[in-house]
């Protein structure tokens, strides 16, 4: 597939989050394509993991002679356990659930396929030039990163060290990101499929609409049609009309009528009303066939909508249960690392007094934003999601409405029910991914700062407790 050109499937659009999860040794690759190979996956990662671990040890060099405050070192040391159990984590589940990620871009292919057949315009450019844009960003930040920290850190510690934690850093950010973005490009996905079967629904109401009016202005041209034949006063018995008929079909099986004088004068007489009534007849037949081919059409095109909604709701599953572990420790993480520099300032700024380099506080603060940024940007795909797949209940009880056939309603009930017993849910552990997760972080951010600042107080007049350093 050539850089710029239009992607036909999601997997072709996730090509360059594939690629840089393969590159942090969080997918299984595949050599060549179509043939994974996980044992050579995992050996990568886990080279990578030890040079991870090697750069942590550095870390803890460079800021051996930084005086924290007793309460402050012990939020630093599991801050940084957290970080390394982080990284494995998340790598060794990444490798282990790349099957299940390859099933859900299986899937989503087949869902685009019979997209396409049922007329429908698959696109996927913007998926498609968003990854390429946040990916190619993220290699930049990368690239000013390392010159600026090696800038910073030349007259601190040797090029090596300065390496080393870079690396760290580095490392980290982008496996705490890039499962977060995979996560929020799979919900807008879904998003768009649930989209999708939302305006086939949409336009099966406005068919089915149009059918219904159409079949009662047919109905009430032929009634009131019936009304005037039985109210004029010449009219035939039913009787003497058959006897008519039977003239005629016997006459014109066995006379032609072009040559027979006979069959002409048979015709002559045949009243209007007859002709009349076959030819309604004729119609009668024709629109009930008509009809009845259009309800066979609604009633499997519902069974495709409800089988491709079944199946969406299945990949919002897997997807759940491949990043939910990664999700929930994620929010975690974000939530101490907000704590850790909130109560680093509280230290520097209130407590001690002290003027901090502008570059930290910066620093800092920055990446709290990025952080909160980003579970924003996933709680509200998975909200938008979840809301577009559950709208699907109210079309069809709109469409439930403008129906009339027995079979196509116990279809639409069937599905309505299969919605409301399995609704679509982004949800980790309990969790639920949408706007609530804002206010419990903040909650928490609150509770234990206050907590904190107390046993800060007492801790620091403890004298048996000794002055720590990192």
């Amino acid at each position: 597939m050539k850089l710029f050109a239009r992607p036909n499937s999601f997997s072709e659009a996730m090509k360059s989050v594939i690629y840089f999860n393969n590159v942090l040794g969080l997918r299984t690759f595949e050599y060549p394509r179509g043939r994974p190979r996980p044992l050579l996956s995992l050996i990568y990662f886990l080279i990578i993991y030890a040079i991870f671990c090697g750069g942590i040890s550095n870390m803890e060099r460079y800021f051996v002679n930084v005086s924290l405050l007793k309460l402050e070192y012990i939020l630093y040391l599991i801050t940084t356990y957290i970080y390394i159990v982080s990284v494995i984590l998340k790598m060794i589940l990444g490798w282990w659930h790349s099957k299940q990620i390859a099933v859900c871009y299986k899937k989503i292919f087949e869902i685009d396929k019979t997209l396409r057949e049922l007329g429908l315009t698959i696109n996927y450019d913007k998926i498609y030039f968003t990854t390429i844009g946040i990916v190619a960003a993220w290699v930049v930040v990368i690239i000013i990163f390392i010159i600026t920290g090696l800038f910073y850190m030349r007259s601190r510690a040797d090029i090596l060290t300065a390496i080393y934690i870079l690396f760290v850093t580095l490392l980290s950010l982008s496996i705490d990101y890039i499962n977060m973005f995979e996560f929020c490009i799979f919900a807008r996905c879904l998003q768009t499929k649930f989209e999708s079967i939302n305006h086939l629904l949409h336009e099966t109401i406005r068919n089915l609409s149009a059918d219904e009016t159409k079949l009662g202005t047919f109905e009430l041209k032929d009634y009131t049609k019936l009304m005037d034949f039985e109210q004029q006063k010449n009219i035939l018995s039913t009787k003497i009309i058959s006897e008519w008929r039977q003239r005629f079909y016997s006459a014109s099986n066995f006379i032609l009528r072009k040559h027979s004088p006979v069959t002409s004068q048979i015709e002559m007489h045949i009243p209007f009303q007859i002709k009349k009534e076959i030819q309604n007849k004729l119609r009668n037949r024709s629109h009930e066939n008509i009809s009845a081919t259009k309800r066979e059409n609604h009633k499997h095109l519902l069974q495709i909508m409800k089988q491709m909604h079944l199946e969406l709701c299945e990949i919002s599953r897997i997807i759940c249960s491949s990043f939910g572990v990664q999700t929930s420790w994620e929010i975690g993480v974000v939530i101490l690392f907000i704590i850790q520099t909130l109560y680093s300032y509280y230290n520097r700024y209130i407590v001690r007094l002290q003027i901090a380099p502008v570059e930290d506080t910066i620093l800092s603060t920055l990446v709290c934003f990025v952080d909160i940024f980003k579970i924003i940007a996933l709680s509200r795909a998975c909200k938008d999601a979840a809301d577009e797949g559950n709208k699907t209940v109210e079309l069809i009880h709109v469409t439930y409405g403008c129906n009339t056939d027995i079979d196509t309603q116990e279809e639409m009930q069937q599905f309505g029910l299969q919605i409301l017993q399995s609704p679509v849910v982004f949800c980790v552990f309990g969790l639920p991914l949408d706007n609530h997760i804002l206010s419990m972080i903040l909650k928490t951010v609150t509770t234990y700062m206050v907590i904190m600042i107390q046993v800060s107080s007492s801790l620091e007049s403890n004298s048996n407790i000794k002055d720590l350093h990192f």
